[in-house]
């Protein structure tokens, strides 16, 4: 692993920030699976580039704002683990949060993401990779 892997990581949350809402298929394993809290509700990670494209929708839906911060993003265990938070507002009530996250992700032989997993609990992603805090 290298430091690309953790620059792929950051370009992934700045084109979010930037308000490209397409699959960044230059990014992510065409079989990519991505899991999240709301994916967990479902029973099931989101697969594939449809998959990251319902995602999509469903935040879109659901939020007129939704900005992600990662100040620590770094590797370990042979995965990127990026540490920071997201900050939404909700489209229908106009409510704002501020919510710590990580994301922990595998990138495959050609440096695309194949599993993506956010953890709304910074610790749980920490102890998943090894770092206890």
């Amino acid at each position: 692993m290298s430091e690309e892997n953790v620059e792929i990581v950051r370009a992934l949350a700045a084109r979010w920030n930037a308000g490209v809402r397409s699959v960044p298929t230059d990014l992510f394993d065409p079989a990519v699976e991505l899991e999240t809290p709301i994916s967990s509700v479902a029973g099931k990670p989101y697969r594939g580039y449809a998959g990251v494209e319902e995602w999509i929708r469903e935040n879109d839906e659901q939020f007129s704002v939704w900005r992600i911060s990662l100040p620590d993003v770094r590797e370990a265990d042979g995965k990127v683990i990026a540490i920071g938070s997201v900050h939404a507002r909700g489209r229908a009530s106009g409510i704002e949060v501020d919510i710590p996250a990580a994301l922990i992700a595998e990138l495959g032989t050609d440096a695309r993401i194949t599993r993506a997993r956010v953890y709304p609990d910074v610790n749980e992603a920490l102890k998943a990779v090894g770092l206890e805090e």
